[in-house]
């Protein structure tokens, strides 16, 4: 293969390319400017495109596997990024991908990689990386067990490490793999602290257990090799973490039971990678501090397809920059801003494909993060409402379609204090469960020529009491009424 095919095809191939990793360790001279380019684009803090991403991931361990002596300068650069930043190459596997290109080319005096793990501005997973690229280099013998020993032993007496940070786990892993015996008071020290309250006492019986199998068999490299803290030798080999990731989640689903849901879109919506692109960039610096999260985005987008009439998306766009001046992100590239687009419409045209079929959307949640489930996505879904607020007032003033929209409106931020009352933990739960249904009844008003709210399965509202009287007029109280289980009415 030549030079171009071998960046191609680390660029765009669906799977590992293994043909062109093999074949690129003996280009690594010619491959690297190439792939150093990607790795300083991250460092200036660009958010890479995938096929960026892909040639830096796979580049890195070609590199690695043929010693390239420039890469450990570009790795310690790397390191001092936030997780978040290093995902995007190496998505969920940033401490194990590090530990081991940093292993296999290290090539320094132990002082630096001391100086890094005790100086060094780097998150908590990293140097946790870097304590096993330690304790590798002492069991190989690059490092001098009495060196390494100090060193550990220093960062405990003299109390050099905050109580709550996680880098200790890093530091016991260490002392452990090594069999340092000699720090066994220190380790049950280390117990005392916050950041292990946790732990069992069998867990820790099984440290102690471990630490003196370790010292008993010295040569031992199994506990090391299991663990993946090892030099790279062969690029295939470095990236199979990919093909059995990916098999252990096909195997998760199956025990788990998993099925996906039956989506007319599905061939049009977001792939996994895209998704999670998507949602990436709209918090890199590249985006105004304003900008909408994917979450809102989704939310906006579902009000605006759903609903009563067209909006151009020069009217909704600067809403999603969420900047004062309407201007948008700081585009790296026209690459990048075209990807960008091409996967914002593919997002709005897979939910209008659902509306399109009458089938339903699921809202796209994040499962994480201080504001309460589904609240970003209702003030997305509010902001959409608010740009046409006339053409939607129809479906507030109909006393059954109501319903469907009050209990999207309660998820947001600044639902009246009325609907905040009712809207418990399981209120919140169900309503979510509820949306896709709520969306679909939604959908089918606005389609609707005499506004009918379609009859489906009744999706009941926090807003009304059991106790209280109907809003129907009949005078009955709503549990008596439109709330018995008898009744198609909705509320």
């Amino acid at each position: 293969m030549r030079l171009d095919e071998i960046i191609a095809a680390l660029k765009h191939s669906g799977d590992t390319p293994k043909v062109a990793l093999v074949t690129a360790v003996a280009h690594s001279n010619a491959l690297a400017p190439h792939v150093f380019a990607v790795a300083d684009k991250l460092v200036q803090g660009s958010y890479l495109l995938p096929a960026e991403a892909n040639l830096m991931l796979f580049g890195l361990n070609v590199l690695a596997a043929a010693r390239h002596p420039a890469l450990l300068d570009r790795l310690i650069a790397l390191s001092h990024l936030p997780i978040e930043a290093l995902d995007q190459v190496f998505p969920d596997h940033t401490p194990v991908s590090l530990q081991r290109l940093v292993l296999t080319v290290w090539d320094r005096d132990p002082d630096e990689l001391f100086r890094l793990i005790e100086h060094g501005d780097l998150e908590s997973e990293v140097k946790w990386a870097l304590y096993s690229v330690l304790a590798r280099l002492t069991f190989d013998g690059r490092i001098a067990r009495s060196r390494s020993l100090e060193f550990l032993s220093r960062l405990e007496q003299d109390r050099l490490i905050d109580d709550d940070d996680l880098t200790w786990w890093g530091w016991v892993e260490a002392v452990e793999r090594l069999g340092l015996v000699e720090l066994e008071p220190a380790l049950r020290r280390l117990w005392a602290k916050p950041i292990f309250e946790h732990q069992s006492a069998v867990e820790r019986d099984e440290v102690i257990v471990a630490l003196h199998a370790a010292a008993a068999n010295p040569a031992d490299p199994s506990e090391f090799d299991a663990d993946d803290i090892r030099p790279i030798t062969d690029p295939v080999e470095g990236l199979s973490w990919i093909e059995r990731r990916a098999a252990a989640m096909v195997d998760w689903n199956a025990e788990q039971g998993a099925t996906e849901f039956p989506d007319v879109a599905k061939d049009k919506r977001l792939t996994t990678d895209e998704l999670r692109w998507l949602a990436g960039f709209l918090e890199s610096k590249h985006v105004p501090a304003g900008m909408m999260p994917f979450e809102m985005i989704d939310g906006l987008m579902t009000a605006l397809v759903i609903g009563p009439e067209v909006v151009p998306l020069s009217e909704y766009l600067p809403i999603v920059w969420g900047a004062d001046d309407n201007r948008g992100p700081d585009w790296d590239s026209t690459n990048q801003a075209q990807y960008f687009f091409d996967l914002f419409m593919k997002h709005w045209n897979a939910i209008a494909a659902r509306r399109l079929a009458d089938a339903q959307h699921v809202p796209y949640m994040e499962h994480f993060g201080e504001a309460p489930a589904g609240e970003q996505w209702a003030d997305g879904f509010l902001a959409g409402i608010d740009l046409r607020a006339d053409a939607w007032q129809p479906i507030f003033d109909d006393r059954r379609a109501d319903q469907a929209v009050f209990p999207i409106l309660a998820l947001a931020s600044d639902a009246p204090d009325e609907a905040r009352e009712h809207l418990t933990a399981d209120v919140r739960r169900s309503t979510l469960e509820q949306l896709p249904t709520l969306l679909q009844m939604i959908a089918a008003y606005w389609r609707s020529p005499l506004r009918r709210f379609p009859r489906r399965e009744p999706a009941r509202s926090t807003k009304v009491g059991r106790n209280e009287p109907c809003p129907c007029g009949s005078g009955k109280k709503f549990k008596k009424c439109c709330g018995s289980s008898t009744s198609s009415t909705l509320h």
